[in-house]
């Protein structure tokens, strides 16, 4: 399973965005195991996605999660309708990115 994380918007970032990718064949096995959970637990793939036209300033975030069965999920929130139960994922995956310049 391969997570992507792009993060933008925001006061806090800028022009910028914070981008994060995991592998879970390229983690160690108690990291791969560890993400799989985070992603089940989070509701990502069973939530609708999208975001609050009065959340402007907010943050957005797109995940894209590649399943091992080769399905692709891409999904893009807000602060506001990002699914509670993925605030987990989302701080691992914050941990593990990088910032990048979008000019």
């Amino acid at each position: 399973m391969k997570v992507t994380l792009r993060q933008s918007g925001g006061v806090a970032l800028g022009t910028k965005i914070r981008e994060a990718q995991e592998d879970t064949n390229l983690l160690p096995a108690d990291e791969a195991a560890r993400l799989k959970s985070l992603v089940e637990q989070s509701g990502i793939l069973e939530a609708e996605g999208g975001r609050a036209p009065r959340a402007r300033d907010a943050f957005s975030f797109e995940i894209i999660i590649e399943a091992d069965d080769g399905s692709v999920h891409r999904k893009v929130f807000d602060q506001t309708t990002l699914p509670e139960n993925a605030d987990p994922l989302i701080e691992y995956l914050t941990e593990r990115s990088q910032l990048r310049d979008v000019r």
